[in-house]
């Protein structure tokens, strides 16, 4: 089952976000996108620590969120993948518009280079 908790983190936005995003966790995957789209912060950083599996849906709703934020001026960082869903981002090349590191650590280091 998929589950969700988002937080607060500088001037940010975290998702943290377990399980397998599929057929039957897209919605709550796409519930916990808005939740964390909410407000004012200046980016949203998806934790992807322990996400098992994204389905093709799963990364339709990730590009849609993506569109969102950046109509915004907003970004979407995600970080945690493992090599096999990294893969999966780089083969239909979300890795050219979604930016993608390895920490939490590194996600903030980028935000704060930005400023």
């Amino acid at each position: 089952m998929l589950e969700f908790q988002t937080r607060e983190l500088g001037s940010s936005n975290v998702l943290d976000v377990r399980g397998e995003i599929d057929g039957l966790g897209l919605e709550r995957f796409k519930a916990g996108l808005a939740e964390a789209g909410k407000g004012e912060s200046k980016a949203v950083i998806l934790n992807f620590t322990d996400v098992m599996f994204i389905s093709s849906s799963g990364l339709g709703a990730l590009v849609a969120f993506y569109k969102q934020l950046r109509s915004q001026n907003r970004r979407l960082i995600v970080y945690g993948l493992r090599d096999v869903i990294r893969q999966v981002f780089e083969i239909v090349r979300l890795n050219k518009v979604i930016i993608l590191v390895d920490t939490e650590k590194d996600a903030l280091s980028l935000l704060e280079i930005e400023e």
